[in-house]
């Protein structure tokens, strides 16, 4: 993934989830499943729809006058670079008060501690 791809908007996150959901989607797919949630217009979507085109993040390829919209960019790679761009701007390139957040005045479950432990070895590891 290349590491210059913009910034999603919380908005652009929502049309993202519909889109990795669906795999491949017209507007109108796009529009039935983020309206109810947002009271969105169809032009809306679709305006939205063509600025992560725009972005790099959706593919659009033409079946007749139809758009077919498909992500660019895996879920989980989209994901990464919003961590990492949190990590660098709002936690100073330090996970600890994140997990320090997460795990704040609750217990973690031992499967919770297991995965931690486990990512932990592997980083030392590496």
């Amino acid at each position: 993934m290349p590491n210059d791809l913009p910034e999603l908007s919380r908005a652009e996150w929502l049309v993202m989830q519909a889109c990795w959901e669906k795999r491949r989607a017209t507007a109108r797919d796009i529009h039935e499943e983020v309206s109810p949630r947002r009271g969105w217009e169809y032009q809306t979507v679709k305006t939205m729809l063509d600025r992560l085109t725009a972005k790099g993040y959706l593919k659009c390829g033409k079946v007749g006058p139809v758009c077919l919209f498909e992500p660019a960019v895996t879920r989980a790679k989209a994901i990464g670079r919003a961590i990492d761009t949190f990590k660098s701007t709002v936690l100073g390139d330090s996970l600890a008060p994140l997990f320090a957040h997460f795990t704040g005045g609750k217990s973690l479950s031992d499967e919770e501690i297991g995965s931690l432990r486990r990512l932990i070895e592997k980083h030392e590891e590496d």
